[in-house]
């Protein structure tokens, strides 16, 4: 079993892509996310973002989707919803948060 975040991320001037990220990868990813924010080759950081962390291997039907994180890089807005009754991913997804909003990003999260 596979647990998953589904990235939703819509760039200017492209139709929105939709990825899963395995959970172990999410503090990467969040890391890695502020890239698509330059305003320079943002279409280049999006195909690198995606090929970084996309799963890659088939879905399977015991996997669970434990997350939505969107990505709105026109409005500089992410809103990051993750079930964590557990709050064992509470620290990691905080602490990039604030790395996002010092960029300039509003950023929101729910750890439920």
């Amino acid at each position: 079993m596979t647990d998953c975040l589904i990235y939703n991320i819509s760039v200017p001037k492209r139709h929105p892509s939709s990825i899963c990220v395995e959970l172990p990868r999410l503090a990467e990813s969040l890391k890695g996310i502020g890239e698509l924010f330059s305003p320079v080759a943002q279409d280049e950081a999006l195909m690198e973002f995606i090929g970084d962390f996309s799963r890659t291997d088939e879905i399977k039907p015991e996997d669970r989707t434990i997350g939505f994180v969107v990505v709105n890089v026109e409005k500089r807005k992410i809103a990051i919803s993750i079930s964590d009754p557990s709050g064992r991913l509470a620290p990691e997804v905080n602490a990039a948060a604030d790395r996002l909003r010092t960029l300039g990003i509003e950023t929101g999260v729910d750890l439920s």
